[in-house]
């Protein structure tokens, strides 16, 4: 196995936390409940990893020649309407038989589909969609369709995608009335003390993948060079991921250097949250550390919580 592939099965603190929550939802929808489960997040933080994760432990089936597939992803369309939701879906059924079929047909062939499938959980990916191009109207329209579906057809829904996906649910109450609490997969903040650990963990083990794979690595357990990893991808351990990638690549051998890392962050974090390169010069203090965190999840549209900028403690 590669390291690669190793680390991207390390399933760090918030990850296991809205694995627990995926899991729970899909328990109990396959047993009949009908659900809405919320998981929003800025990029890089793990989403698609977690749904990959899910979908895998679930697989399709084929029974006496017929697929059944009890959870099914569902990429939102970029303007999601009564007529491009349905297309989605039976695109993700792998069933694209619609033609210029009218919206009640295509609903209509998404229901008869579903039913042979016998799926029971729907993961509507990059919910994002509904906001950002359509108007309010459309949203909404596009919201009750789904809605509807599921009650209907007994479904329970995972929603996913990024903070402006909120939005969804403020548009449609009675969506967001049916919602359970939305799970904020949040990165980590290195000013708060329980973060911090759970950060500097989650590079430990990333770091004893490589170790283990024969690699030489800059010590995880030192602070400096945990902080100037953490100023690279600002809690978000999808980029973490992607960060190791480039240094594996860019690597001399097995051996991997700070004059490494530099090289990869320069070449494949393209953000600007920090004016500066981490991994040259100083290892940047809190406060750095605190206003590009600040910065990320302004861009994510999340609040930044209270102490962002200043240590704090659990």
């Amino acid at each position: 196995m590669t390291s690669i592939t190793k680390y991207a099965l390390i399933e760090h603190a918030t990850f296991k936390q809205a694995l627990d929550r995926f899991e729970s939802t899909v328990e109990r929808g396959l047993n009949g409940e009908t659900l809405i489960l919320p998981i929003f997040g800025p990029t890089r933080v793990g989403k698609s990893e977690l749904i990959k994760t899910v979908l895998a432990d679930n697989p399709e089936t084929v029974i006496d020649g017929v697929r059944h597939i009890p959870i099914l992803r569902v990429m939102s369309p970029v303007n999601p309407t009564r007529r491009s939701l349905p297309i989605a879906v039976l695109e993700a059924l792998k069933s694209p038989r619609y033609n210029r079929s009218s919206s009640e047909e295509l609903t209509r062939m998404v229901r008869e589909l579903l039913k042979i499938t016998r799926t029971k959980i729907l993961v509507l990916d990059e919910m994002q969609h509904f906001v950002e191009r359509g108007s309010l109207a459309a949203t909404r329209e596009a919201a009750d369709w789904l809605k509807v579906l599921a009650e209907e057809m007994n479904l329970t829904l995972v929603l996913t995608g990024s903070p402006l996906a909120n939005e969804v649910l403020l548009r449609n109450e009675q969506l967001r009335d049916r919602s359970e609490a939305v799970f904020n997969f949040r990165p980590y903040n290195w000013n708060h003390e329980g973060e911090q650990f759970e950060f500097r963990r989650a590079l430990l083990s990333l770091t004893e993948a490589f170790t283990e794979a024969g690699w030489t690595t800059p010590d995880a357990s030192d602070l400096d060079y945990g902080r100037r990893v953490y100023g690279a991808c600002l809690g978000r351990f999808g980029m973490l991921v992607k960060l190791f990638k480039a240094a594996e690549h860019l690597a001399k051998g097995r051996l991997i250097t700070e004059k490494t890392m530099a090289r990869a962050y320069a070449e494949a974090v393209n953000t600007g949250f920090l004016e500066f390169n981490p991994f040259e010069g100083q290892p940047p203090v809190e406060s750095l550390l605190g206003q590009g965190y600040a910065r990320m999840l302004t861009e994510a549209r999340l609040p930044v919580p209270k102490g962002a900028q200043k240590r704090e403690h659990a």
